[in-house]
This record gives C-alpha cells, structure tokens and sequence, in this order.
C-alpha cells in the first residue's frame, strides 16, 4: 500500500508537499465559500492572523527547500 502511495507522487517528498499546500488551498477557498457564518470567519481571522502570513510563506518556502533537498540528495 505505502508503495502505491509512494508511487502516485513519484517518490519525490516536493511533490507531495505541493500537493498537500494546494488541496489546503482549495480547502480554505471553498469553506470560505461554503462557511459563511461571521462567528466561524471572526475564528479563523484570529486563528490566521494577517500579520503572520509572512512567516507562514517563510516556512512554507523553507519546508519546500528542504524537500527539494532531500529528494534531490543534497
């Protein structure tokens, strides 16, 4: 089973990573869209504040790097 699974994102952690940052993606754009109830917004604006999105790209750029890294051997 694990292999089949390896096998669907090629053995290569990077892709897995890029898949698993857009089915997220998607995710949050369609409960956006599907949660429209201001109790549920308000929580997840203070959940994800936008003043550290720029250090939730960081570490995503960084989790990607190493990925890239370990997939490419280095």
């Amino acid at each position: 089973m694990w292999d089949k699974a390896k096998a669907w994102f090629r053995y290569s952690v990077t892709i897995l990573w890029a898949r698993l940052v857009a089915l997220a993606g998607a995710l949050m754009a369609a409960g956006l869209n599907l949660l429209d109830d201001q109790t549920i917004r308000d929580a997840i604006q203070t959940a994800l504040q936008p003043q550290y999105i720029p250090y939730y790209v960081i570490v995503m750029g960084l989790i990607t790097e190493l990925a890239r890294r370990r997939t490419a051997g280095n």
